[in-house]
């Protein structure tokens, strides 16, 4: 997998870890706010943001990627990797913003 030499993306790739905690860290910041008193809600949003936190670090790292039934190798076209990693990531952030009226 080729990686940009300087761009943003660049660094996203160096810091893979740490792009791998924050995403960790803000899903454990939005269950605690989503929290209502509730453990299955607290580990729902928990569990699915991180199903798809999983997807983009894999993408960072040069891993397979897998969300939901697929995913794509490590050998697989770098544009469809970046398309599904950009994709795990509106999931990702989706889930910031609903309303859990459950």
């Amino acid at each position: 997998m080729r990686k940009p030499q300087n761009s943003m993306v660049a660094a996203l790739f160096k810091y893979r870890h740490g792009v791998g905690v924050a995403l960790l860290a803000a899903a454990l910041i939005n269950g605690y706010f989503q929290f209502n008193g509730s453990w299955g809600r607290f580990f729902t949003v928990l569990a699915v943001q991180l199903w798809f936190a999983q997807g983009i670090y894999c993408y960072f790292c040069g891993a397979s990627i897998s969300i939901a039934p697929g995913g794509l190798g490590r050998d697989a076209d770098p544009e469809w990797r970046a398309a599904l990693a950009a994709f795990a990531f509106f999931l990702y952030a989706v889930f910031f913003f609903l309303d859990y009226q459950y």
